[in-house]
């Protein structure tokens, strides 16, 4: 079970983690279980099977007990970000593919985060492409998986900004999954700044991600309008933004949407925009 030193009377932030669910677990079961070693994830009606098993099911769980934190990558990466927090004040959804190997691990995870006492919402599921293949066509396998990418997108910028908007200090786990899914969950812990927490197989601890995306607004929109015609300031001009803008030049430069050039004696005389200034001060433009 999950180590606790919470102490009663204290005070711990509400959490909220979304987190993407692979086949880490299965991967690992699967190594050391002959019977199944040479069955691949695209087998999907032999999954299925599995799934409807319930001595199976008992097999992974009690394989997910003998080390979780060995035996699903989730739950590793989990359980060092809510290390000696009160699991009562943490809430957890989890999503995962539209598969019958992914549904395995999915509900295996989910059991044993309700035995350990956090708070479980309802799953979502995606298109898994191996079930849309088999019950339709690769066209539409396709299509639906790339559909359902965005779908996830809009389903954790909501769920995140909700939680937000309600004092909730909110993580996202990226760390299972298609790599589509795990972009998609990471770009939205970035467009809403929550907190993005990965970790590899070869780490012995959890990553926090820097902010790779950043959205402008108030007077750093304001700057990046007046820069957008591409044009160069220096000189008095630059004097006149850097004494107007001088905290949106700073945070504008840290994320890439505009460049600063220094003279030969390292003072900043020159500020111009990116093209990523460009594209992102569109975006916001559009979306007024």
């Amino acid at each position: 079970m999950v180590s606790n030193s919470f102490k009663k009377g204290g005070r711990q932030m509400k959490e909220f983690h979304i987190i993407n669910v692979g086949n880490s677990i299965l991967s690992n079961f699967k190594n050391k279980n002959e019977k199944i070693k040479n069955i691949d994830f695209c087998e999907e009606e032999k999954w299925k099977e599995f799934l409807k098993n319930p001595d199976f099911l008992e097999e992974v769980y009690a394989f997910l007990l003998e080390n979780p934190s060995k035996n699903s990558a989730e739950i590793n990466s989990f359980l060092k970000m809510v290390k000696n927090k009160n699991p009562g004040e943490i809430d957890v959804y989890l999503f995962g593919t539209k598969t019958a190997s992914n549904e395995i691990c999915r509900i295996t995870i989910e059991r044993y985060l309700k035995e350990n006492g956090f708070n479980l919402y309802t799953p979502k599921q995606i298109s898994g492409y191996f079930w849309e293949e088999k019950e339709f066509d690769p066209k539409y396998a396709k299509e639906q998986f790339t559909k359902d990418i965005g779908v996830i997108l809009d389903r954790i910028l909501y769920l995140a900004r909700k939680k937000r908007e309600k004092n909730v200090e909110v993580y996202i786990n990226p760390t299972g999954g298609f790599k589509p899914h795990v972009i998609a969950s990471a770009l939205a812990g970035f467009l809403t700044g929550c907190k993005v927490y990965y970790i590899h197989e070869e780490f012995k601890e959890v990553i926090l991600l820097p902010k790779l995306f950043y959205l402008p607004k108030g007077k750093e929109i304001e700057l990046l309008k007046i820069l957008s015609d591409r044009k160069p300031r220096s000189g008095y001009e630059f004097e006149k933004l850097n004494e107007k803008f001088e905290k949106e030049i700073e945070r504008l430069y840290l994320y890439g949407l505009i460049e600063k050039e220094k003279d030969e004696t390292g003072k900043e005389f020159r500020v111009k925009i990116t093209d990523r200034g460009i594209l992102y001060y569109e975006f916001v433009r559009k979306n007024e």
